[in-house]
């Protein structure tokens, strides 16, 4: 299996972080011995999903509704590998209307090979540097004050403070409130270095966005269509050689990925500074 851009996937002996028999292993404890006629009990036994939550998923549009043996209603293979997915996604704090989302745009019988997928990429996986725990209300102390309630709402929206419980949220990027704390130090108020992190997180969102949807997420459709012909989608799984292999290339594509923001910054605000330098300059020149 090749990508269309000449990305080799390399055999998974080379790369022993998801070897062929642990991605058998995941495979085998997801798959029941008959999957084709579950009742809702079933579904749920399998998936660790309750029949409550099941139900939901139907009523939000998310599943489709079961077939009916007479009064009882059975469940298969695409409500198995739709439900697993549904599940990993809930697990990595997906919504339901991204899911939604997510599910349209997945191959029709993908699901379950979506859902080992993103099992093995979870929400660390691209993650350099473990999360800490802090009060929302001490945001602000090193300004010298308490976090306005206008200012808590701005960083709860951000996507990098992770509720928990009560005031307190998870920093999911430690690094960036440090640099923050030194912006307070040199005397820059606290809204402003809150204007420039909502302007890094959009920009930085829109690139991940980016890599994203044109290399990560079009290895996986490639791996999901890498199946022999006229293969059943919903039960002929994809190889386990080909999730090690896609491991190991999302494990070279990371740090280009991430490094490529750090190589390609410090150019862009080299030219910025100076375009605005020569605005400035020639701004005074025109009120002389």
């Amino acid at each position: 299996m090749q990508h269309c851009n000449g990305i080799i996937l390399f055999t998974a002996s080379r790369y022993p972080a998801m070897t062929a028999s642990s991605a058998n292993h995941s495979r085998s404890r997801r798959r029941p011995a008959d999957a084709s006629a579950m009742t809702v009990e079933d579904l749920a036994n399998q998936t660790g999903v309750s029949v409550r939550n099941i139900r939901a998923y139907q009523t939000a549009g998310l599943l489709p509704p079961p077939r009916l043996q007479g009064r009882l209603g059975l469940y298969g293979q695409e409500h198995l590998g739709k439900l697993e997915l549904i599940r990993d996604l809930r697990q990595q704090g997906f919504g339901l209307e991204a899911i939604g989302s997510m599910l349209a745009n997945t191959p029709d019988g993908a699901w379950s090979e979506y859902s080992l997928v993103t099992h093995l990429f979870s929400k660390s996986f691209f993650t350099v540097e473990p999360s800490q725990r802090k009060a929302m209300a001490e945001m602000a102390a090193h300004w010298g004050a308490t976090a306005s309630p206008a200012q808590k709402e701005r960083l709860a929206k951000n996507g990098l403070y992770r509720p928990v419980e009560g005031d307190e949220v998870e920093m999911l990027s430690p690094s960036l409130e440090r640099i923050g704390i030194q912006l307070a130090e040199l005397g820059v108020s606290l809204d402003t270095v809150l204007d420039l992190q909502d302007d890094l997180i959009r920009h930085t969102r829109a690139i991940a966005k980016t890599y994203v949807e044109q290399l990560f997420l079009d290895l996986i459709q490639m791996m999901t269509k890498d199946k022999a012909p006229g293969a059943d989608a919903s039960s002929s799984p994809i190889d386990a050689r080909q999730i090690a292999q896609l491991h190991a290339v999302f494990e070279r594509l990371r740090p280009l990925a991430i490094g490529s923001i750090s190589a390609a910054f410090p150019v862009v605000l080299q030219q910025e500074f100076d375009n605005g330098i020569k605005k400035r300059l020639k701004a005074g020149g025109k009120k002389r």
